[in-house]
């Protein structure tokens, strides 16, 4: 018999068709009406890394512990793989969903900062409300300057007020100036002037 090569032998294990899901499958045994099924369908597409999947099934998961275990496999997924899909759900009517996203999105560190603070830029001031609310748990040092630049630019009084907020726990002594200038330019708004002399004696 002809002796393989080492070499052989491991171009053949790498040519070899890896496992492969079938989404179809899972997404039909998520609507199970059988609850073992669906944590079954949710714990295959958690190890595949099926974050758009388990996120579509989040919105329409009626049982409390099954949603959790949606979350908690969207935290382990981790990532803007599970950020972005989770993010589009900040837009639900459904008060109690949107407060488990947003706090998952909080468990997933700095890394998905980026994608919280592209947020900043959307048309729905609710959205960009939600996601200054969110800065502080990321505890990164771009916090501060990202606070900032919304006092500086947004043209919604409750979203500067939000950041505000922000910066009377993270703000710097050099930023005293910028917040005063957020309460003039919204000087019909008293609410915000008290929050801005606040932030400014802490932080200054």
């Amino acid at each position: 018999m002809p002796l393989i090569k080492a070499s052989n032998v491991s171009a053949r294990k790498k040519a070899q068709p890896v496992a492969t899901i079938d989404r179809l499958a899972i997404a039909r045994d998520l609507e199970s009406l059988d609850v073992d099924t669906r944590i079954a369908a949710i714990r295959l597409a958690a190890r595949f890394g099926e974050a758009e999947l388990l996120t579509r099934h989040l919105a329409a998961e009626t049982d409390p512990v099954l949603r959790e275990t949606l979350l908690t496999s969207l935290v382990r997924i981790g990532g803007v793989r599970a950020a972005r899909p989770l993010i589009a759900l900040l837009a639900t009517d459904d008060a109690s969903l949107r407060n488990a996203v947003i706090e998952t999105l909080q468990s997933m560190g700095e890394e998905v900062l980026p994608e919280i603070e592209a947020q900043l830029e959307n048309q729905d001031s609710d959205l960009r409300i939600y996601a200054v609310n969110m800065l502080l748990s990321f505890r990164s040092p771009r916090v501060p300057d990202i606070a900032l630049r919304v006092i500086a630019q947004d043209p919604h009084v409750n979203v500067c007020a939000a950041a505000v907020d922000v910066l009377a726990e993270v703000g710097r002594p050099e930023m005293v100036e910028a917040l005063q200038a957020a309460a003039a330019r919204f000087s019909d708004q008293p609410f915000l002037s008290f929050a801005v002399r606040a932030a400014a004696k802490r932080i200054g």
